[in-house]
């Protein structure tokens, strides 16, 4: 069963982030996208490398995916500009996800994919200035594809998620902003989330 609440790393790097990424999948993290525009695929490489191999298969590559077939890899996702070009590889037994910031656009294109991104939702925690897109009471309608809400997604809001019809939260600038208490923030989280929906 597809979990309900996603890690994504941040864009730059994070002190000690292949650790930290380690100690979340102890924690009982079900998914982690690695989106790192800036690194070259040996960079992605050495980071794989220091992940315990037993959760390669819960890991999402955002850019050089090459790596999938190098790691093991099952996830990989589609950025927005990559998918209205079509650059990108064919499915063949993976599990894709790609980004929107349109919900009507989301809308004729959900079911090509296996799970979607919606952002922001909420204001970025982590990118200043890039406030939430959407009005307060903006909901999801059918509730029937898995769509996941992204932008300043954190302990405050994960509730207001689902009441709001999103099968799950993605959650980055919460963890990653205050990398220190990453694990504490990432436990309040997930357990607010299991108090919801029981697959996260």
């Amino acid at each position: 069963m597809m979990t309900n609440l996603i890690v994504i790393s941040h864009e730059f790097d994070v002190v000690n982030e292949a650790a930290l990424v380690n100690e979340l999948f102890n924690e009982g993290m079900q998914l982690f996208h690695l989106k790192k525009p800036l690194w070259d695929v040996d960079s992605q490489r050495n980071f794989l490398e220091a992940i315990n191999p037993e959760f390669h298969s819960k890991i999402s590559v955002h850019q050089h995916y090459e790596t999938i077939t190098e790691y093991g890899l099952k996830y990989y996702h589609v950025r927005e500009k990559a998918r209205k070009s079509a650059g990108y590889p064919p499915a063949e037994g993976l599990i894709r996800s790609t980004s929107f910031h349109n919900y009507d656009e989301l809308k004729t294109e959900e079911f090509v994919w296996n799970y979607c991104f919606l952002s922001p939702v909420f204001d970025s925690i982590s990118k200043k200035n890039y406030k939430s897109g959407f009005s307060s009471d903006m909901k999801i309608e059918n509730g029937k594809q898995k769509i996941f809400a992204l932008g300043g997604v954190s302990n405050e809001n994960i509730e207001e998620v689902f009441e709001r019809g999103f099968y799950g939260g993605v959650i980055s600038g919460a963890l990653w902003m205050n990398s220190e208490n990453a694990i504490k923030n990432f436990r309040e989280i997930k357990d607010k989330c299991s108090r919801n929906v029981h697959t996260c």
